[in-house]
């Protein structure tokens, strides 16, 4: 009768420990986001993005695909599910539905998770809130709870002092009246907050102070100036940073408008004044959209980070690759544990053999010991990568 207790008590462990753990790793689905506007043609174009636990979004249609009766073919952004993810992840009890931008050309229609600077829009461009977040009922049971945004609106360029480098910021507002700003369109403060970051190897902080606040959320929605002036202070790590609706609102500034940086442009052509001309009539000294892209992406945290084996967060990275198999092998291991000691424990019951059951003892605890061994990759590779000086910051989110 021991012996069956002992099994039984092993099978209900093993149940209980596992139902939980594996619905998280396979992802709940947390909120459903639905969009609606009326493309060039007067149709109604409805979209739906379903946000997962597990970091997933479901897409309304797949890229290239003609999704209405408008002959259009339909697109998303690069990254455009990490981005949305994140964007809609307030933090860990918290979600909202996100801004998308839907910009519409004569052939073509590309959604984006974040609202672009009007300027940078070729075609029909729409900048859309999503209706009332619908919570599924885990969400619910979870105690998850939802946020409706009202608008969202993007701010001139900020340049960085003295490069070629720079930020849009990006502000939004909810029904409860909560402020939030952004750098990159995914990771969102209340706008009294600073953002911090590294620019190359200069660590910076952004403010944005009451004068820029109160003009930007004046009214019943986020709304940007063409313009916003950027203050610039030398600190000891790096250059501190203040966005302001003019310089005589700014509360100290050493260096202005010194590099020709001072005042953001409608998007990223004036923030670093002409382009130089090389003489054989390119222009050297521009910057295109994918300078931007690429400094945007530098203010992700995972991205900040030198590993080898990239940011979990991008599809494209050994990192990502690494994590989902990890978040399988963790799932399975505790399962083949529970599974075979089960059957040992079953056939010494059987038996009534004691010697076979101190045999299955033993390789239960072998076993358990290899299960939690699982759970410590993650630091062993960290570990072995900070051994041969491989990497600064080694695995980047790896869990």
């Amino acid at each position: 009768m021991k012996q069956l207790k002992f099994f039984l008590f092993i099978f209900l462990f093993g149940v209980l420990f596992l139902v939980p753990y594996n619905t998280q790793a396979l992802g709940e689905k947390v909120v459903s986001c639905q969009y609606q506007f009326k493309n060039k043609n007067g149709q109604n174009v409805d979209l739906e993005y379903q946000v997962y636990s597990d970091g997933t979004v479901k897409l309304p249609f797949k890229d290239g695909k003609t999704y209405t009766d408008d002959n259009m073919f339909w697109y998303h952004s690069d990254q455009f599910s990490s981005i949305y993810y994140n964007a809609a992840k307030i933090n860990s009890s918290t979600v909202t539905c996100p801004s998308i931008y839907v910009q519409e050309n004569d052939s073509d229609v590309t959604v984006y998770p974040y609202p672009l600077n009007n300027s940078s829009c070729s075609g029909r461009c729409y900048n859309i809130t999503s209706a009332t977040p619908q919570l599924t009922s885990w969400a619910q049971d979870a105690g998850i709870r939802s946020r409706k945004l009202l608008s969202t609106c993007t701010g001139s360029s900020m340049g960085f002092y003295n490069r070629k480098s720079y930020i849009l910021p990006y502000f939004r507002l909810y029904s409860d009246g909560s402020k939030e700003w952004s750098v990159d369109g995914e990771t969102y403060v209340p706008v009294t907050n600073a953002i911090t970051g590294k620019v190359g190897d200069e660590k910076f902080s952004i403010t944005v102070n009451d004068s820029l606040i109160s003009s930007i959320f004046s009214s019943s929605k986020a709304t940007c100036p063409s313009q916003i002036y950027r203050c610039v202070v030398k600190s000891e790590t790096g250059y501190s940073y203040e966005l302001s609706s003019d310089s005589s609102s700014c509360n100290k500034d050493e260096f202005g408008n010194s590099d020709g940086q001072g005042i953001g442009s409608s998007y990223f052509d004036g923030a670093f004044g002409e382009a130089d001309s090389s003489g054989d009539g390119s222009e050297s000294g521009s910057v295109n959209i994918d300078d931007l892209k690429e400094d945007i992406d530098s203010y992700n945290n995972d991205d900040d980070c030198n590993s080898l084996l990239g940011s979990v967060e991008n599809e494209e990275s050994v990192a990502w690759l690494l994590q989902q198999i990890l978040n399988y092998i963790k799932v399975l291991g505790p399962v083949l544990v529970v599974v075979l000691s089960s059957l040992d424990f079953a056939k010494a019951i059987i038996a009534s053999d004691d010697e076979n059951m101190k045999k299955a003892q033993r390789k239960l605890m072998i076993r358990l010991i290899l299960a939690i061994a699982l759970f410590l990759i993650p630091v062993l590779v960290s570990v072995l990568l900070n051994i041969f000086g491989l990497t600064t910051d080694q695995i980047c989110g790896l869990k």
